[in-house]
């Protein structure tokens, strides 16, 4: 075991509380800080001081620089009149497709370098997502009680976002982070990969904030609801609509996370779908998520039922025409048919 002689706190501080060299405390727009702090103060998510000055001091939003207070990372991205002045790659590209793959023919829109500060990102981005997803109504079995129905949780939209923007690397100079809309699922990108000590394996059990100072403004303003808390959030939302467990991977150079929508026309049993039972339709949302899948697969969404009820769901759904199969044997697959996979919520 190493014994340390001493601590170097220039080592210990976050990238986000570091210095601006080149950037000016004029840069931050104090009536933003202002109107931080009374709001932070009325949620009850702060308790400290009210002077803006010595706000910014203690939230690492400003440092020194041997003489020079300068403002840091931090204070640029939330608190900034023109962050992108500074940090040009501090944006958002967001782009909307028809299909499943980001062809120039399936374009709905593109939106490059959404800009501001992170929560003007955030509630733009936050607000094109809600607005192009599905939502509607059904009924809750054996009652008129109507449920609302979204094609995505708006918490699971939200926390992705902030995982984004909060959690990406603003040493990266050169990429942007990126947001996909398709029809079947929404792509959230972070450049800069992981944070050291962070692999896709312990995720949800591991804390270790890339930017810190930012996060925490961000939960004062409402915008996180428990630090720490917003990827095993998603895992449960996600779980409680009984939709696809995310899909995490870390290239090195960006951390993508991708969540399947949840078809609402087949959750709900509506048009072509009303006469499929609950599993039935239940199976259909699950390949959703596939470009094909083996039975076994598909038997582990049900496991307290016999196999050959499952199997007899399959082959009644191979009979309609909502799924077609590939191979023998052991090595069927089931895919789920291509004018099934057009004919949806998904559409616009």
């Amino acid at each position: 075991m190493t014994q340390l002689t001493y601590l170097d706190l220039n080592r210990l501080q976050s990238v986000d509380s570091l210095p601006l060299r080149g950037a000016s405390t004029t840069m931050i727009d104090m009536d933003k800080v202002v109107t931080h702090i009374r709001e932070a103060l009325r949620r009850g998510r702060y308790r400290g001081t009210d002077n803006p000055d010595q706000y910014l001091q203690e939230h690492g939003c400003v440092a020194y620089d041997g003489p020079d207070l300068l403002p840091t990372l931090a204070g640029i991205l939330c608190f900034g009149r023109s962050p992108q002045a500074v940090l040009p790659k501090a944006v958002v590209d967001l782009g909307h497709y028809r299909g499943i793959d980001t062809l120039s023919y399936e374009v709905m829109h593109l939106e490059k370098d959404i800009g501001g500060t992170i929560s003007d990102q955030l509630l733009r981005v936050e607000a094109y997502l809600w607005t192009n997803t599905h939502h509607g109504m059904t009924l809750a079995p054996g009652s008129l009680q109507r449920i609302e129905m979204h094609e995505y949780p708006q918490a699971v939209i939200r926390e992705l976002i902030v995982n984004m923007l909060a959690h990406r690397d603003y040493t990266n100079f050169h990429a942007a982070s990126r947001v996909f809309l398709f029809r079947n699922r929404i792509e959230w990108i972070s450049p800069g990969g992981l944070p050291d000590n962070v692999t896709v394996e312990k995720l949800l059990s591991t804390q270790n904030a890339r930017n810190p100072r930012v996060l925490a403004i961000l939960f004062e303003g409402g915008y996180v609801e428990a630090i720490g808390q917003g990827l095993k959030t998603v895992v449960a939302d996600l779980k409680r609509s009984e939709m696809a467990t995310p899909q995490f991977e870390d290239t090195g150079s960006a951390f993508h996370v991708t969540v399947y929508g949840k078809a609402i026309d087949i959750t709900a049993g509506i048009g072509i779908f009303a006469n499929l039972s609950v599993s039935q339709r239940r199976i259909l949302a699950f390949m959703r998520t596939r470009i094909n899948a083996p039975a076994r697969e598909i038997h582990r969404l049900f496991p307290a039922r016999a196999e050959r009820t499952t199997q007899r769901d399959l082959r009644e759904m191979v009979e309609l025409g909502f799924l077609t199969t590939s191979g023998h044997a052991r090595s069927l697959q089931y895919h789920l048919a291509e004018e099934i996979s057009s004919t949806s919520s998904f559409n616009q």
